[in-house]
C-alpha cells in the first residue's frame, strides 16, 4: 500500500503562486518554500492525525492520465493509528480534493497506483471505477475530451508589460528563517510564506512578489492564525520571538518601494509578537521596475544590517 495519496492540479501560473492560491483555500497557516520551488505545509484535516502536503512540479508524463497536470500535492498523514492509517489516509486526501474543487481548476487524486476520482470545471466530480490506473492500458476508464484531448490554453500574459506586485508584507527573521507576512486591513494574515535565507535572492524575492499580491485580499480572506505559525516554525515563545527576530515593513505601490527595518523588541514583548524600533537609517525608498531577484537581494542586504545595527 502506497504511504502518501495525491492530488493533481492544471494550474495557470508558477509552483509559487499555485502553492499560495492551495494554501489559502485549504486554510493553511503558513508554507515553507526551497530553491527547487518544492513546498511543504501542514493540515488538520477532520479525520483527525497531522497531514503533510508537499507540493511540486509533475514532471511531463504524455500518454497517461496525468499528461494534463502541471502540479502534484503529496499527502502523508501523521500521527494516526498504523491500524487505521491507510483509510485515514485516504479520507484526508479526498477531503483536500473536494475542498479544492473551489478553485475550478482540472484535479485528479489518487495515489502512485490507482486514480480515484477527477474534476473538470462545468462537468463536476467523476467517481472512477475501483483499479483504475494512470496508465495507457486504462484510458477507456480515465480519458476526458476536454482534458486529455484539448491543447493547453494558449498564455495570454503580456510578458511585455513590466509586472509590478503592489500590497504590503512584514518580513521577520531570526536565524536564517524568514517570514513573510501578509499584511491587510492593518492586521497580519495567513497564509506566512517561510523561507531560508540561505535559499537565495530569487527565491526569496519570487515568494515576496506573491505574498504582496495576496495581501491586498484582505486579513477576512481566512480564519487561520499567521502568528502560531510564524513562532511555532521558529520554535520561540511570542515574546521571545519579538525580541529575538528583525522585521522589515515592505509597502509597494505603483510608484514607490519602501522598505522599512526594525529591531527586536528591547522592553517586555508580552505574550505576542511585536515589532522593535524603526531603524530610519536603513530605511530605503525606491522607485522603478519590480524585479525578484533584486528585491530579494533588498531584504537580504537589509536583515544583514539591521542585525549589524542592533543589540543581539
Amino acid at each position: 500500500m502506497s504511504s502518501t495519496v495525491e492530488v493533481y492540479l492544471r494550474y495557470p501560473g508558477d509552483a509559487v503562486a499555485a502553492v499560495a492560491r492551495v494554501s489559502l483555500s485549504l486554510g493553511a497557516r503558513g508554507y515553507f518554500g526551497s530553491p527547487l520551488e518544492t513546498f511543504r505545509f501542514t493540515l488538520w484535516p477532520r479525520v483527525g492525525g497531522l497531514l503533510g502536503v508537499d507540493l511540486s512540479a509533475v514532471e511531463e508524463d504524455f500518454g497517461t492520465a496525468l499528461s494534463p497536470y502541471d502540479f502534484e500535492l503529496s499527502m502523508e498523514l501523521m500521527d494516526a493509528p498504523a491500524p487505521v492509517r491507510g483509510e485515514m489516509r485516504e479520507r484526508a486526501g479526498r477531503e483536500v480534493f473536494d475542498r479544492l474543487t473551489a478553485l475550478e481548476v482540472p484535479l485528479a487524486y489518487g495515489d502512485h497506483a490507482y486514480l480515484f476520482a477527477d474534476f473538470l470545471p462545468g462537468r463536476g466530480v467523476r467517481e472512477l471505477p475501483p483499479g483504475t490506473g494512470w496508465e495507457e492500458d486504462d484510458r477507456d476508464a480515465w480519458f476526458e475530451p476536454r482534458l486529455h484531448g484539448a491543447a493547453r490554453p494558449a498564455d495570454k500574459a503580456n510578458h511585455e508589460a513590466p509586472f509590478r506586485p503592489f500590497g504590503s508584507v512584514r518580513v521577520f527573521e531570526t536565524d536564517g528563517l524568514v517570514h513573510l507576512v501578509p499584511w491587510g486591513d492593518g492586521a497580519a494574515m495567513a497564509p506566512v510564506a517561510s523561507v531560508r535565507a540561505s535559499s537565495g535572492q530569487a527565491i526569496l524575492g519570487r515568494m515576496l512578489a506573491e505574498t504582496l499580491g495576496r495581501s491586498r485580499q484582505g486579513a477576512g480572506a481566512t480564519t487561520a492564525d499567521p502568528w502560531s505559525w510564524v513562532t511555532g516554525t521558529a520554535g520561540r515563545e511570542p515574546g521571545d520571538y519579538a525580541r529575538a527576530a528583525v522585521s522589515i515593513d515592505i509597502d509597494v505601490t505603483e510608484s514607490a518601494i519602501t522598505a522599512v527595518p526594525h529591531g527586536g523588541m528591547t522592553e517586555p514583548a508580552g505574550d505576542h509578537v511585536t515589532q522593535g524600533p524603526v531603524v530610519e537609517s536603513l530605511a530605503v525608498r525606491q522607485s522603478g521596475p519590480w524585479d525578484d531577484t533584486s528585491m530579494g537581494d533588498l531584504v537580504l542586504r537589509l536583515i544583514r544590517e539591521t542585525r549589524a545595527r542592533v543589540p543581539s
